[in-house]
C-alpha cells in the first residue's frame, strides 16, 4: 500500500477525492470574505462565540487583511515548546527520527498510531524536546526522554483515528509546557487558515504558518492544504488562536498534469531521489474533538486512567 509516513495513502486519497467538489466553495468563500457559503449557520455561530472569548471577531480571521496581533507569535512560540521529535534510541548509534509528537501534559505524548503502533515498538523509543535552532541559527541542545508504555499506553489504529498516547519516563523540563486537548467545538471553520508545527524529514523544528486552509471535514477527519513531509506525521495542527484542531497523519503528493509526483522545488520526482524531496499538497488530520471522545471511553487500568484523565482535564479548562 502506498504510504506517507506509513499512513495509508489510498484511504486519504479516497476521502480527498470526495472533497474535490468542496474546493470551488472554499475559493468563493475566500474571494468574498464570507464563510457562510462554506459552513452551516450553527457552525458559524459556535465559531463566533469561541472567537469572542479570545477577544476577536470572525471577520478579522477570514478577511483579506493578513495582519495579526503580535500575540500570535508569542502564543505560537509557547505552543511550539511542546512539539517534539519522536525517535528510536538504538544502543550504540544516534537517535533515528520516526515522526513528530506533541505533549498534552508534562508526562503524556500524543502522536500517530503509525509512528508508535504498540507498546513493544514504544519500548526503545523516546522524544527529543527542543530539537531546533536558536535565534542565532545555531543548533540548540535538546533533552531526550524515553517513552514509558508500561506507565500509560493507548492506541487507535490508522483505520479509525490513527493516534497513540504514551507516557514519558519522566516529566518534560518545566519550560516545555503542553498543548491542551480541547473537546469543545467552534475551533475552526472551513476556509480558515491553519498552522502546523512539525519536524519534517526528521529535521529541527519548523512551522508552516497560515498558507494552509481547511478545505473539508467529516466526522473524523479535517482536510487542509499545507506544506508537510515525511516526519510531519503526528504534528499538531492549530488555528490562529493556537488551539490544536487536528493531529496530522498523512498527505497526497503533488503531481503534474501527467500524474507524475513533484518535488518541493516543482521538479518531477524520480526514483533516484530521496523520498524526502516529494512535495505534499493535500493533507489530512484526525479531529482533536474525536480523539478526546475516544480517550474518554478507553478501557485502561486505574493508574493509567488517572494519568490520562489528568491530561484530558487540561483541555476542559481551556
Amino acid at each position: 500500500m502506498a504510504t506517507e509516513g506509513n499512513a495509508p495513502l489510498t484511504d486519504i486519497a479516497r476521502r480527498w477525492a470526495k472533497s474535490r467538489t468542496d474546493l470551488p466553495t472554499v475559493t468563493a468563500a475566500l474571494r468574498k470574505g464570507d464563510v457562510s457559503t462554506a459552513n452551516e449557520p450553527a457552525e458559524i455561530d459556535q465559531r463566533r462565540a469561541r472567537l469572542a472569548a479570545h477577544g476577536t471577531e470572525l471577520e478579522a480571521v477570514i478577511g483579506e487583511d493578513d495582519s495579526l496581533w503580535l500575540g500570535f507569535l508569542s502564543r505560537g512560540l509557547l505552543m511550539a515548546r511542546a512539539v517534539v521529535r519522536v525517535v528510536t534510541l538504538p544502543v550504540r548509534s544516534p537517535a533515528v527520527p520516526e515522526g513528530t509528537g506533541v505533549l498534552v501534559s508534562p508526562r503524556v505524548l500524543l502522536t500517530n498510531h503509525h509512528v508508535v503502533p504498540d507498546a513493544e515498538h514504544a519500548a526503545p523509543m523516546g522524544v527529543q524536546v527542543g530539537y531546533e535552532y536558536g535565534d542565532d541559527g545555531g543548533e540548540l541542545a535538546c533533552t531526550t526522554i524515553r517513552l514509558a508504555p508500561e506507565t500509560l499506553f493507548f492506541t487507535a489504529p490508522v483505520s479509525t483515528l490513527d493516534f497513540t498516547v504514551v507516557a514519558l519516563a519522566e516529566e518534560a523540563p518545566e519550560n516545555t509546557g503542553y498543548v491542551p486537548l480541547i473537546e469543545a467545538g467552534g475551533k475552526v471553520l472551513i476556509a480558515e487558515p491553519l498552522n502546523v508545527i512539525h519536524h519534517p524529514g526528521g529535521e529541527r523544528k519548523q512551522v508552516s504558518i497560515r498558507n494552509n486552509r481547511l478545505v473539508s471535514q467529516d466526522e473524523k477527519w479535517l482536510r487542509y492544504t499545507s506544506d508537510t513531509r515525511h516526519g510531519s506525521s503526528g504534528a499538531p495542527v492549530f488555528n490562529d488562536q493556537w488551539e490544536m484542531v487536528a493531529l496530522h497523519h498523512g498527505g497526497i503528493p503533488a503531481r503534474d498534469a501527467e500524474g507524475r509526483r513533484l518535488t518541493r522545488t516543482s521538479e518531477v520526482w524520480t526514483p533516484d531521489m530521496d523520498e524526502e524531496a516529494v512535495a505534499y499538497q493535500w493533507n489530512e488530520g484526525a479531529r482533536v474533538s474525536r480523539i478526546v471522545r475516544r480517550l474518554r471511553t478507553a478501557a485502561l487500568p486505574k493508574p493509567q486512567r488517572v494519568l490520562l484523565d489528568e491530561a484530558l482535564s487540561k483541555g476542559v479548562r481551556s
